[in-house]
């Protein structure tokens, strides 16, 4: 296993360490406040769609 592998695994547990006990609604709040802070950071722009038009795209 290469050093990236093993970086990887260690944020895995971490992540799981610190979600383990949310609410599905407390995970998603916490996700999202980290992207748009690192969307920020980049400059990147976060375009929020429904599933609606998700679907709408995958069955026509």
């Amino acid at each position: 296993m290469t050093n990236y592998e093993n970086e990887l695994d260690k944020i895995r547990i971490k992540l799981y360490e610190e979600t383990s006990n949310m609410k599905k609604d407390e995970i998603v709040k916490m996700v999202n406040t980290h992207a748009q802070k690192i969307a920020q950071e980049f400059g990147i722009r976060i375009v929020k769609e429904t599933n609606e038009n998700y679907f709408q795209k995958i069955n026509t």
